[in-house]
């Protein structure tokens, strides 16, 4: 991940963002929700080594590839909610924020209700019933 990179361009277009809001609030906004698009694209970019990664070294462990893959989807879904909630409430959005948050915890606990079932299994099975 280019991390310089990054901090360049969010601090290059907050500044810009910023002189150019008292003649046009909605070219500032804009060009925020650009700048944190084309970040977004390259972090996913260097997050592609992370998830090879530890899916060789959850592969040794013998953890199943269904819950990796759920758990990535989980993550995934946190990041696309927070940067999205963000640029909302950056832009005076606070009911549009509210409601992408409250999606995203929704589709998380949909994500996630398969794990529920498994460890209530498990829990039974320990208890003996």
């Amino acid at each position: 991940m280019e991390i310089v990179k990054i901090a360049a361009v969010c601090l290059t277009a907050a500044v810009a963002a910023k002189v150019i809001q008292p003649t046009n609030r909605d070219l500032a906004a804009l060009l925020s929700i650009s700048a944190v698009i084309f970040c977004a694209f390259l972090t996913v970019d260097g997050l592609s080594g992370i998830f090879s990664g530890a899916n060789g070294l959850l592969s040794d462990t013998g953890v199943g590839g269904s819950y990796i893959s759920a758990a990535f989807r989980a993550l995934g879904i946190c990041y696309v909610c927070e940067l999205s909630s963000s640029s909302c409430r950056d832009c005076g959005e606070t009911a549009l924020a509210g409601i992408i948050d409250i999606s995203g915890r929704a589709a998380t606990a949909i994500l996630m209700l398969p794990f529920l079932k498994e460890f209530l299994t498990v829990i039974r099975t320990v208890l003996g019933r």
